[in-house]
């Protein structure tokens, strides 16, 4: 789920640690608001690359 975004963030330049940080402070993001508007999290849709 998440390791797109942590390929996107070490091809920005991030080193490894802080792509981690990046990771876990979206997912502190996605908790608070679930616990703050009462809702169940959803995963994203994500489109399936056709490998040949």
């Amino acid at each position: 789920m998440f390791h797109a975004y942590y390929q996107k963030k070490l091809k920005e330049g991030k080193t490894k640690g802080q792509a981690l940080v990046c990771i876990m402070r979206r997912l502190v993001n996605i908790v608070y608001g679930m616990m703050k508007y009462k809702i169940a999290y959803e995963l994203p849709v994500v489109e399936e690359k056709e490998v040949v």
